[in-house]
């Protein structure tokens, strides 16, 4: 119970006096992380769980207060980090621990925008061993069962692993005295990159050995993101020394509405979705939400929209799609016409589709957006889009092309747009993030939209949002 956190430690030569409350507090909040009754009794599926194959990290620490389920220790300071595998098993040679190694930290590199590159020799960032017993760390591995494995944080990010396991790299192997490395890996690579261990039993970092491992949990990815890509945004939004940025004038309320119809985002999906003056915009039927970052709504939303954008005639009863033109002003459509915008959302210009150039058997555009990557206005109908200049007004040869196009993306899409640097697209309750240079969705899409962007609590339907499907 100490090992893990849960009983304190002596300090020097005294050592705490443990009661029988004590220890029953001790055992109920070990069932509380584990998922078992917290009864606070030594029964018989607590007296399972001692026995069964763990990690040595602590589950409680210093880090116990928390308001969200996956813990955060400290993450690197970089995005490139080296990694060594310092030798093989007594059962597993050592191009089958670099084989899992490599495939475990291609696991987790795109959830923190990660970078992995392996040395043969010299110091790294995380270096991989496997020992046996008291091995210098101060932590002694206990010989075959309970702990397998233990890892260390940034910025020392070694991990051990028990040389008396018997390891393989079967998940499927039906002898139970075989660890599968991979699994293993995987976690442990986890706390190598700053989580400490999660109470969701489906998540990577749940304490407790069990396989097979094949996708993070989105807890997992929600810690990762936390951990990493706050600064990683901030880089990307950094605005060359030669530019100057202009001040979000997206108009402010004191009090949101108090309305039972506002729909609720962690449970419905959206009528598009749009970056306008660095916020993130989201229409669902007649209202408005605006974040100033990822699941951090800004005060007085959700409202109306016709509250925000002045002008707007109230027949329009659903915006399609909007985007934020090269100019700064911003266009919103609905059906075959568009009402244009200035930066303080004030209605100053209208007119339709087809002054892009697009045929007129077009009855709607359903998205639009600029993209960073070429400076181009896309201009997307269903199965099909086209990409229009802003200096020449005119669409660029060669178009119409088809959205299979944008590889491993389902469309129709229901909106794109770009934040920190990146393209997104959204369909339903499900969203990808595009490489451009790649031409394709990265390979760890789609994620549920609701609980990235708009901070909804996970849910175990989730995990049917990170199939790249056409449902």
């Amino acid at each position: 119970m100490r090992r893990y956190g849960y009983l304190p430690e002596g300090s020097g030569d005294v050592d705490y006096a443990y009661t029988p409350h004590s220890i029953s507090a001790a055992v109920k909040k070990m069932q509380e992380f584990a998922g078992l009754p917290p009864t606070g009794m030594l029964d018989l599926a607590t007296k399972k769980l001692f026995k069964k194959r763990r990690c040595g990290v602590k589950d409680i620490g210093d880090t116990s207060s928390r308001h969200r389920r996956y813990i955060l220790r400290q993450g690197w300071n970089k995005r490139s980090i080296t990694y060594r595998i310092i030798n093989g098993s007594s059962t597993l040679e050592k191009a089958r621990v670099e084989e899992g190694m490599a495939h475990g930290l291609s696991v987790w590199a795109p959830h923190g925008g990660l970078q992995f590159y392996k040395l043969d020799d010299g110091a790294a960032d995380i270096e991989v061993s496997f020992a046996s017993g008291d091995h210098g760390d101060g932590f002694p591995f206990d010989g075959p069962g309970r702990v397998v494995a233990h890892a260390f944080p940034p910025p020392h990010g070694a991990m051990h692993f028990d040389d008396d396991e018997i390891w393989g790299s079967d998940p499927e192997a039906e002898d139970e005295d075989v660890t599968d490395f991979f699994a293993v890996a995987v976690h442990e690579i986890g706390h190598a990159l700053g989580l400490s261990h999660s109470s969701v039993k489906a998540s990577v970092m749940y304490p407790y050995y069990q396989v097979p491992v094949e996708r993070l949990h989105m807890d997992d990815i929600l810690g990762m993101q936390e951990l990493y890509l706050k600064d990683q945004l901030a880089e990307a939004t950094e605005a060359p020394a030669n530019e100057i940025l202009s001040t979000p004038q997206v108009p402010r309320f004191t009090k949101a509405d108090d309305d039972d119809d506002i729909p609720d985002l962690c449970f419905t999906n959206y009528d598009t979705l749009q970056v306008i003056q660095g916020m993130i915009f989201v229409f669902e039927e007649e209202w408005v939400w605006v974040f100033r970052e990822r699941r951090q709504l800004e005060p007085g939303y959700p409202r109306r929209y016709h509250e925000v954008f002045v002008g707007l005639p109230e027949h329009v009863n659903a915006i399609r799609t909007i985007y934020e033109m090269r100019n700064r002003n911003i266009r919103i459509f609905a059906g075959r016409r568009y009402w244009e915008f200035d930066r303080s959302f004030h209605l100053i210009n209208k007119g339709t589709i087809y002054e892009y150039g697009i045929p007129r058997q077009i009855a709607e555009l359903t998205t639009v957006f600029v993209s960073n990557y070429n400076n181009k206005t896309y201009l997307i109908e269903y199965e099909q889009f086209w990409r229009y200049d802003d200096e020449t007004k005119t669409i660029d040869r060669g178009y119409p092309k088809e959205m299979s196009a944008w590889r491993q993306v389902p469309y129709p899409v229901d909106s794109a747009l770009i934040w920190k640097g990146d393209t997104y697209f959204f369909r339903g309750p499900r969203f990808w993030r595009f490489d451009n240079t790649l031409v394709r969705a990265h390979e760890y899409y789609p994620l549920p939209t609701a609980q990235i962007w708009f901070d909804c609590p996970t849910s175990p339907d989730m995990d049917r949002y990170v199939v790249n499907d056409d449902s």
